[in-house]
């Protein structure tokens, strides 16, 4: 099972702790700014001291807080939607975008968390099943377990592998994938899943272009974010892949524990913002949160920052500037039309049983689910 790969998790969390760059933390509501600052430490954690922070509750059972950082340019929220359920943590340019995607967030986490995987298989229950293998080649045996989901294009009712839409520490031989939690609406879990077989592809086989927007940060990035991170010191690298309909961020935020993120957008500006927001929601993230996999990837980013940088570096060449400047609007598709068209099935929903808000989104086809080979010298950052 995946005993041996959850051991070889722990001793990287072990390792980490080791050497200064993590405190031991607790995860309790109410207190994000202890909680935000175990994920860096010496300058790192004085360039994203909080300027503020205040608790947020929304509804029986589920609490949180937010807080500002890089002098009130960045705003990281801290939400959990039960006492043992998980946490999440995102990070906005506003503290409402904030609190709004990580209170989403930890609703479907914390669903994801306990489903177990039968309202798929009760008796009388229809719709076209689709098989483990359909997301995994040469797929293990999948369990009997299954999932209820629904077309993001035809309406049509799905019974889905549980493997591929449930999260926690499970005894499955195929490790859970985060890829798809729904923060920001159905679209934008898509767009994750886009981005990250568009990353995952390019890292297994760079024969697309990789365009360097680094030197472009001030046209990218909000003003007041740039400046920030400018005055505090901190690197800040940004990389696009052009892909048919998206452009796909490839974003580094160095200093004390350097962490690499992705996101997908309309334009270049749109995904290097979330990539960028996404860095810093990972920066603050406590490694204690992380799964197995997440902590491996990490820990390779971490600690091989400067080869993850070299590698990008060499592997890019400077972008044409008309694609800094490029309008939104011009492709009409929707993501999951963008999705069905790349991955040829289209994207299905999980809705939480008895509220009907969808929680994640999983798609055949999508590179997300697929083991790393062994023996990876840099191992993709992302799923």
């Amino acid at each position: 099972m995946l005993s041996a790969f959850r051991r070889a998790g722990a001793a990287v969390r072990e390792a980490v702790r080791g050497t200064g760059f993590i405190e031991d933390c607790y995860m309790v509501a109410g207190a994000l700014t202890s909680l935000l600052t175990c994920g860096c430490t010496g300058d790192v954690s004085e360039s994203v001291r909080f300027t503020g922070s205040w608790s947020v509750m929304d509804g029986p059972g589920a609490a949180g807080e937010v807080a500002d950082c890089l002098g009130g340019a960045v705003h990281l929220a801290y939400a959990q939607a039960s006492a043992s359920g998980p946490a999440a943590i995102t990070a906005g340019f506003s503290a409402y975008e904030a609190q709004t995607r990580a209170q989403a967030r930890a609703v479907a986490l914390d669903y994801l968390h306990r489903l177990s995987g039968e309202d798929g298989e009760r008796p009388g229950v229809g719709g076209r099943r689709l098989r483990l293998s359909d997301f995994v080649p040469e797929a293990p045996q999948e369990s009997l377990a299954g999932v209820l989901g629904t077309g993001l294009l035809s309406g049509a009712p799905y019974r889905l592998p549980a493997e591929v839409v449930w999260l926690g520490e499970r005894e499955s031989l195929v490790e859970p994938s985060v890829s798809g939690v729904v923060d920001q609406g159905a679209p934008a879990a898509v767009a994750e899943l886009l981005a990250h077989d568009v990353v995952a592809r390019w890292w297994a086989d760079p024969r697309h272009p990789l365009m360097r927007v680094s030197a472009h940060l001030d046209r990218l990035l909000p003003v007041s974010v740039t400046a920030a991170v400018s005055g505090l010191g901190l690197r800040v690298s940004a990389f696009v892949l052009v892909a048919s309909d998206i452009r796909v961020a490839m974003v580094m935020v160095g200093g004390d524990g350097a962490m690499l993120a992705v996101a997908a957008g309309r334009t270049v500006k749109a995904a290097v913002g979330a990539a960028f927001l996404q860095a810093m929601a990972v920066k603050a993230q406590p490694w204690d949160m992380l799964t197995a996999g997440e902590s491996l990837r990490r820990f390779a980013v971490w600690h091989r920052e400067a080869d993850y940088a070299a590698h990008l570096e060499r592997s890019a060449v400077e972008a044409d500037p008309r694609l800094i400047e490029e309008p939104g609007g011009l492709r009409p598709s929707s993501w999951p039309e963008i999705a069905a068209r790349r991955f040829g099935h289209e994207p299905v929903a999980v809705d939480a049983a008895g509220s009907g808000e969808t929680v994640k989104v999983v798609c055949p086809g999508a590179a997300c689910y697929r083991a790393v080979p062994a023996g990876t010298t840099l191992p993709c950052p992302v799923p």
